[in-house]
C-alpha cells in the first residue's frame, strides 16, 4: 500500500502551499522508499540525558586491533533512531557524511567495552545539531520554492 496524503482545499492552509506540497511530496518520498529498503535501527537509551547520539563506526575486535563497525559497515540503507514517541530516520550515506565531517573535526568519543560488548569509537552527535543538519533545505536544493 502506498501511503498518501489528506488532500483537498482547506482556506487556512493555503497561503504556504507551495512549501507544504513540498514537505509532503518528501514523506511520500521517503516512505515508498522505506517500503524497499533495508533499515537499522538504533535505540539510544542515553541520548535523554546527553542530548547525543554515538554514532559508531569503529570496534575493538578480540584481538584488540579497531575494525569498521557501524555506520561504516552497516549495509542498510536507512538507519532509524527509535526514541520514546516516534523514530528519526536519515539515509544512510547522509548519515555517514555528517559523521565524516565530525571525525575530520576531530570530535571522537570512546565507549569502552564490557562484557556484553566491545569498546566503540564514534561520534557525539549532538541531537539538535543532526536535526538542523536534516531540516535546513539549503538554497542549491531542487525542492526549495521560488520566494513568492
Amino acid at each position: 500500500m502506498k501511503a498518501k496524503t489528506i488532500t483537498g482545499y482547506e482556506p487556512r492552509f493555503d497561503i504556504d502551499l507551495k512549501r507544504g506540497k513540498v514537505g509532503e511530496d518528501k514523506v511520500l518520498d521517503t516512505l515508498d522508499a522505506l517500503a524497499e529498503s533495508r533499515i537499522e535501527v538504533k535505540t539510544d537509551y542515553g541520548v535523554w540525558k546527553t542530548g547525543n547520539l554515538f554514532i559508531e563506526f569503529e570496534k575493538q575486535n578480540r584481538d584488540g586491533d579497531w575494525v569498521p563497525s557501524g555506520i561504516e559497515a552497516t549495509e542498510a540503507d536507512y538507519w532509524a533512531f527509535a526514541f520514546r514517541d516516534g523514530a528519526l530516520i536519515v539515509e544512510t550515506s547522509r548519515l555517514r557524511d555528517i559523521v565524516n565531517a565530525y571525525k575530520a573535526d576531530g570530535a571522537i568519543g570512546f565507549r569502552p567495552g564490557n562484557s556484553h560488548s566491545a569498546g566503540a569509537r564514534g561520534v557525539k552527535l549532538p541531537l539538535a545539531a543532526l536535526n538542523m543538519m536534516l531540516t535546513s533545505f539549503g538554497d542549491d536544493r531542487e525542492e526549495k520554492p521560488a520566494e513568492a
